[in-house]
């Protein structure tokens, strides 16, 4: 009886309800006779019907009485080859993101609610849509603290809207910061990250854009270095490589520092690349050091050409310093003096061996910065 009152309303059809000026007859006829799918689609084509046709969908969805389109790419309404004649399949998703669109940004956490929905409705890559939401959410209005949660002083989670429904919080966390790594969002991704207590990840973003930026004059990477510095205290428990990289790389920042400061904070400078066991300034050391660079990381072997360069030019500036003519106390022989040209002796050596194609004006610059304390 069921089958024969929906071929009856199908061959009426739209027009004789006059669907465009009375979408609610025409949805009534189809909810009637059990067509839940259609008669959400009708009232889903007009502005003023919207917003029951999304409710109408949410709650037959709740209670498993309509079919699903199997893809969020098709129609709102389409048609399977399993399905019986007139039934169709609804595309939940297409409409929940199109209703939500005109105030996703405003009032994010109220689409939240809606998206919610979406928990366990996969796309064709196996994504759930409602993660897949959420980060698109994030993306267009950058309201992750708001939706996540964030982190407090003691690096304890604060709750966020997403709190409220039963998932996988870290699960989603993590999937968004993947995807504003992948949007190449850096600063995003750290802080979502963070919030997924993933310190791997934190730590290899960190990595990689303290290398990019290692210089202390562009204010980008004093922005960094402000984050890095913030976050360290909170990595301890990170993988022991990239935490011991991403200290390197901190104590870098400060060798660059101390390098821009002055000429009084050369001889600092040095001390510095000294103790960090990178750049050999004596000969028994060479041979351990080029080992050594064997082992570093890509982000730090992208650092070395500019780092011998200061050390070389920090080596230069004392020497000059140190065989001022005239100078009782800075003669051109002086151990001081000496003992410079020797560090020079052993950084030329070293650059020399690296096994590393460095740029190429960069063995220019050594030889060029090495000629005054030759003879």
């Amino acid at each position: 009886a069921v089958e024969s009152t929906q071929s009856t309303g199908q061959e009426y059809g739209e027009n004789h309800f006059n669907s465009l000026q009375s979408p609610y007859l025409y949805a009534l006829v189809l909810l009637l006779t059990g067509l839940y799918e259609s008669a959400i689609e009708v009232l889903y084509r007009s502005e003023e019907s919207r917003a029951n046709a999304i409710h109408m969908a949410l709650t037959l969805h709740s209670n498993g009485m309509i079919n699903l389109s199997t893809t969020p790419h098709q129609p709102v309404l389409s048609e399977s080859d399993d399905d019986p004649s007139p039934h169709k399949r609804l595309n939940l998703t297409r409409i929940i993101i199109g209703y939500t669109r005109k105030f996703a940004c405003s009032n994010p956490t109220s689409a939240l609610n809606y998206y919610y929905i979406l928990h366990g409705v996969h796309n064709e890559d196996g994504e759930d849509m409602f993660t897949v939401c959420i980060a698109e959410l994030i993306q267009e209005s950058k309201e992750y603290q708001t939706l996540l949660g964030t982190l407090d002083s003691s690096g304890r989670k604060t709750k966020g809207a997403i709190d409220r429904f039963n998932v996988n919080h870290s699960q989603i966390i993590s999937t968004v910061a993947e995807a504003s790594e992948k949007r190449g969002c850096w600063e995003e991704a750290v802080t979502l990250y963070e919030l997924a207590h993933n310190y791997d990840k934190v730590l290899e973003i960190l990595n990689e854009e303290l290398s990019r930026k290692l210089m202390p004059n562009d204010k980008a990477h004093e922005h960094i270095n402000e984050i890095a510095v913030s976050v360290e205290p909170r990595t301890l428990n990170a993988n022991t490589s990239l935490r011991k990289q991403f200290l390197l790389l901190l104590d870098l920042y400060k060798f660059h520092k101390l390098y821009h400061n002055g000429h009084d904070k050369l001889e600092e400078a040095l001390s510095v690349i000294s103790r960090l066991q990178i750049i050999p300034l004596q000969q028994e050391t060479i041979n351990h050091r080029v080992q050594a660079f064997k082992s570093f990381s890509d982000e730090l072997r992208r650092c070395i050409p500019d780092i011998l360069i200061m050390v070389m030019s920090i080596l230069n500036k004392l020497y000059k310093n140190a065989s001022k003519s005239g100078s009782s106390l800075y003669g051109a022989q002086n151990k001081q003096a000496q003992k410079i040209r020797d560090q020079a002796r052993v950084v030329m050596r070293f650059a020399g061996m690296l096994p590393y194609s460095m740029p190429g004006d960069t063995h220019a610059q050594l030889s060029m910065l090495d000629a005054p304390m030759r003879y």
